[in-house]
């Protein structure tokens, strides 16, 4: 073989080599340019169920006024000031006034409330307590027609003083989110005193009270 053949053998052989490797890289190149990403569906991203989904915690209602509150009651009115959710005080007034044989009679009460309040449920609450109070009368507009030497025709005949205490149980609705009905009812003790004869009396009597409250804070 001469030399002249020898080199140009070797030129074939490398171009040869040269388009074979070319081959290859073009070859590894399309299968890389040909890679396609599988197909995601909406339903494969979700993650498989492990059972029912934990519902998001509701937050808790907001308390309601219940420290404060203003009431008017059937006679009169009050003031309640609670203590703690249990337990509350209460300063109360009361005035009315009855026909009686003699004359009209009017009555003032001053009284003090101690309550113990039980927990609420769907807007009501229960509660118990007792009452201490002081009682005033004084006979007004005397009637003397058929009795003109009636003893009632005396100057101060008819102003009482006393008690009443005695212990209650009631309920509590709460008709708007400020604003409650009270309820209740109880057997009293209740002690008058005349001031001109002298005369005491004692009675027990059950005592029904309703009012509406008003909650300031």
């Amino acid at each position: 073989m001469s030399a002249r053949r020898a080199v140009r053998l070797g030129i074939v052989a490398a171009a040869l080599a040269a388009a074979s490797v070319g081959h290859a890289e073009n070859s590894s190149l399309d299968s890389l340019l040909n890679l396609h990403v599988p197909e995601t569906h909406q339903d494969t991203l979700t993650p498989p169920a492990t059972g029912p989904l934990a519902k998001p915690a509701e937050p808790a209602s907001p308390t309601p006024p219940q420290r404060f509150s203003i009431g008017i009651n059937d006679l009169g009115g009050q003031l309640r000031f609670h203590l703690n959710p249990r337990w509350a005080l209460e300063g109360r007034f009361l005035t009315g006034s009855a026909s009686s044989d003699v004359g009209t009679v009017h009555a003032n009460v001053f009284g003090v409330r101690g309550y113990r309040f039980f927990e609420e449920r769907r807007r009501f609450r229960f509660y118990a307590g007792l009452e201490g109070a002081y009682v005033r009368t004084s006979l007004q507009s005397v009637n003397t027609v058929n009795n003109p030497n009636s003893v009632a025709t005396i100057s101060g005949f008819g102003d009482t003083s006393g008690y009443a205490m005695g212990g209650f149980g009631g309920i509590e609705f709460r008709l708007f989110k400020r604003v409650a009905l009270d309820l209740d009812i109880g057997p009293y003790m209740i002690g008058l005193k005349e001031k001109v004869t002298g005369v005491s009396d004692g009675t027990l009597d059950f005592v029904a009270n309703t009012a509406i409250n008003v909650y300031l804070f």
